[in-house]
């Protein structure tokens, strides 16, 4: 009972057993690992690998509880460099299905073990002719009770995948085989990083191979490889976003975190892109040591990890220029799933919505470069349309018309038009009709108007909170960073802090200000940079408010000021509609 119930932290599905087999099998260093499903796994898995085999006599022992030839003194702990090491693995699949453990080593003949839910059979000659074959057969097949939650055949497979290929993309260098039911479902070869990702990837999802970037980046005590999407690839959630430490699949959302810092303004917002990040650090910073699956570990140097990731990224990978282009003329072009904003153009080819309209998509060789200085040459024609507008003759009778239109006109050359779903302001000029996005370009112009506006403004009742221990040891360091900010900090016990002032426009967001305290450890940059967008963010115009005319004036004058129309968050929040466009859109001829 207690080996069940030991057994139930390790593995609880199918798709547990795979995770386990596939990493010893890892550990033996093979050139090949050959799955094999039978009913979703709950029938049968089996993992082959041809590596190093193991030697007859320690069969016996493999199915042991916390017997394990990868770790031999307690100091092994904190140098861990295999993907097993607790001795757990073999003893819990034992425990809840029936278990054959078939091996050779060199020189040796074969030998078999059978461990049925427990209990140990004898060793007997016969196996593979290299390596080890491990089989789990009618997984919870003495315990009903946990066999019932398991899902559909079909659906325990896909998580059997998901975990094979997760190992897949951290070892390139050998050659991953999934069969299901006597059917080979892959083959994915021995490659180079960026092949093994794109191989992939090319399994469920269609991406444009050229759209995808390798960056290296070496730290000290640690080194970064990224196999990325450029900016004209993207998705509308983070589920793109993998990273591994150590080649270990983890769920670490700081680093999740440092992937989108360092893409920045480059994305629009509420876009991630697809990215696999490999850390490579010390053995002596990582502990893996804390949960049964292996999926949770602590980096001692996660500030510095972080601050790598984020500069590799925003050092290494390059803008695109958007624009937007009628829907026909890209037919031809590839789409990816995941895209959120179907509504811009990249310089370099991009990712490409279902949607009708209006979608993102690459020059093609008949097509001119795009101008990068589309929105400054707007900007530029501002005195000439005041010019022709002044010269065109309005022959509307109503003479409060005319005063209206003549004010609009005088409005810095625009005509404001109005606003459509109490979101996008629209005005025009000259030739172009531009749709604005009054939430983001509010938080634009705030998020400039708090860089400058630094009034600190003591709290009666400081703020109390918690963090983690790296975010602690990073604020100790680097109180400073906040403190020129207009934000004072004091530690008031181990892991305890208190907010005691902050700028004045920061009044009444104190408790967003501090969430985001919580989980910061970048460098000055980074956090002026990710504070500044919370702030403007909570403050600004929101999506649905009504906007009268003077604000809507006022803010698209400050918005066509600007350098670059992109909020904090990185979103492009102006879209350009050209006259002719238009016109060829409902098939006018210009």
């Amino acid at each position: 009972m207690a080996r069940r119930i030991a057994a139930g932290e390790v593995i609880d599905r199918p798709a547990s057993v795979v995770r386990e087999l596939v990493d010893n099998a890892i550990d033996a260093k093979p050139t090949t690992i050959t799955l094999s499903l039978e009913n979703g796994g709950i029938d049968l898995v089996s993992v082959l690998d041809d590596g190093s085999g193991i030697a007859r006599e320690d069969l016996p022992l493999c199915c042991e509880s916390h017997a394990t030839s990868k770790v031999r003194t307690l100091d092994d702990l904190y140098h861990i460099d295999t993907m097993g090491f607790r001795g757990e693995a073999l003893y819990s699949i034992s425990a809840v299905s029936k278990t054959t453990i078939s091996s050779v080593t060199s020189g040796n003949d074969p030998a078999t073990i059978v461990v049925d839910n427990g209990k140990s059979g004898e060793v007997v000659s016969g196996g593979p002719d290299k390596g080890t074959r491990v089989t789990s057969e009618g997984l919870f097949l003495e315990i009903p009770a946990r066999r019932q939650f398991l899902k559909r055949p079909a659906t325990e497979t896909q998580r059997c995948k998901e975990v094979f290929l997760e190992k897949a993309l951290a070892y390139p260098e050998i050659t991953f085989v999934m069969t299901v039911d006597g059917s080979t479902r892959f083959v994915l070869e021995k490659a180079d990083r960026m092949k093994r990702v794109l191989d992939v990837l090319s399994l469920d999802k269609r991406v444009v191979p050229a759209e995808m970037r390798r960056l290296t980046m070496e730290g000290g005590r640690f080194s970064l490889e990224a196999v990325c999407s450029s900016p004209a690839l993207y998705r509308s959630d983070k589920s793109g976003i993998r990273i591994f430490v150590n080649n270990r699949p983890v769920e670490e959302f700081s680093m999740v975190q440092a992937v989108t810092y360092g893409y920045g303004e480059m994305l629009p917002g509420g876009s991630f892109p697809y990215c696999y990040l490999f850390i490579t650090d010390d053995p002596t910073l990582v502990d893996f040591n804390i949960h049964p699956t292996k999926r949770e570990v602590k980096i001692r140097n996660k500030a510095e990890v972080h601050h790598g990731v984020t500069t590799m990224f925003h050092e290494q990978l390059a803008r695109t220029i958007p624009r937007l282009v009628p829907a026909a003329q890209e037919e031809s072009l590839p789409v990816a799933t995941g895209s959120a904003y179907p509504a811009v153009r990249q310089e370099s080819q991009s990712v490409h919505s279902h949607s009708g309209g209006y979608h993102a998509m690459g020059p093609s060789l008949e097509e001119k470069p795009i101008d990068p200085m589309w929105f400054s040459k707007a900007r530029e024609i501002l005195g000439q349309e005041k010019r022709s507008a002044g010269m065109e003759t309005d022959r509307t009778t109503d003479s409060e018309d005319v005063w209206k239109r003549q004010q609009e006109q005088a409005d810095d050359s625009f005509i404001y038009l109005g606003q459509a779903f109490n979101l996008f302001l629209i005005c025009q000029k000259g030739d172009d009709l531009f749709l604005v996005d009054q939430h983001a370009a509010h938080e634009r112009i705030l998020f400039n108007a708090i860089k400058q506006k630094r009034d600190v403004q003591p709290l009666l009742v400081p703020v109390s909170f918690e963090v983690d221990r790296d975010v602690d040891g990073y604020l100790s360091k680097n109180l400073d960073i906040y403190l020129n900010l207009g934000i004072a900090l004091s530690r008031t016990g181990d892991c305890q802090w208190a907010l005691e002032s902050v700028p004045s426009l920061f009044k009444n967001i104190e408790q967003e200000v501090v969430s985001f305290i919580q989980q910061e450890t970048g460098d000055a940059s980074e956090v002026e940079k990710g504070l500044y967008a919370v702030v403007a963010c909570h403050k600004a115009i929101k999506q649905g408010d009504p906007v009268d005319r003077t604000t809507a004036v006022n803010l698209l004058k400050q918005v066509f000021e600007l350098e670059d129309p992109v909020c904090p968050h990185g979103r492009t929040f102006v879209v350009r509609l050209q006259k002719k466009e238009l016109m060829e859109a409902v098939g006018r001829i210009v």
